[in-house]
């Protein structure tokens, strides 16, 4: 659910007033909130009296179910008490997720973040990740390879995209045809940034793709 309320907020010309702010988005009602995320205009309030507009900082929890992420944006300064923060977060939480209706799709911690900077970096990471993960999931149907899906929380916290090319006559060995998919998918397109850094590193570490066939989906 999103929540639109209304605060009390101080101008640094010392001005008084009251704004509607956002206290609670969910994506899957308000999907354009997500770019005005991302623009830099998410609870930018203009004071009546000097008309200086700025971002007022307030506590806010955003949810994207689909996508797996569910974020706790605090303050910056609230940083010093992270540990505090951090436990009050997932009580909280838990006690949230078992009054909502998506609960039985929620098997997945949420975030943490201070300062909606660090929110904005992610969201804006993802939307470059993504763009990559459509293309090579277009490739990888028009040349015949395998797509094994990674749960999205367990593919952003391990850095990596959630949709992995393998290719379809198997070897025997997991890793070998993991590599292959990506090499050949890489020889069409070899501009995919993210599936190149994804290849050299399970090249150099071949063992963490076990960690990450561990976080497959159920789909």
């Amino acid at each position: 659910m999103s929540i639109l309320s209304s605060s009390e907020i101080t101008c640094h010309c010392g001005e008084v007033f009251e704004a509607d702010l956002w206290t609670a988005v969910s994506i899957s009602e308000n999907p354009e909130l997500k770019d005005i995320i991302t623009s830099g205009m998410f609870n930018v309030v203009e004071c009546p009296k000097c008309k200086h507009l700025f971002y007022h900082e307030i506590f806010f929890i955003y949810q994207d179910i689909s996508s797996e992420l569910i974020a706790y944006v605090y303050p910056k300064d609230y940083e010093k008490q992270a540990k505090y923060y951090r436990k009050q977060m997932l009580d909280e939480f838990k006690e949230i997720v078992k009054s909502m209706k998506e609960a039985k799709d929620i098997n997945f911690e949420p975030v943490l973040f201070f300062g909606i900077e660090d929110l904005t970096e992610t969201l804006k990471n993802e939307d470059f990740l993504n763009d990559e993960i459509q293309i090579a999931e277009f490739i990888s149907k028009r040349i015949g390879l395998n797509l094994i899906e990674i749960k999205h929380s367990k593919a952003r916290n391990l850095c990596i995209p959630h949709l992995i090319p393998q290719i379809k006559k198997s070897s025997g060995n997991n890793i070998k045809d993991i590599i292959a998919g990506l090499e050949k998918l890489l020889s069409y397109n070899e501009n995919l940034m993210e599936y190149e850094k994804f290849l050299v590193r399970i090249k150099q570490n071949p063992s963490c793709l076990d960690e990450i066939l561990m976080h497959k989906s159920k789909k």
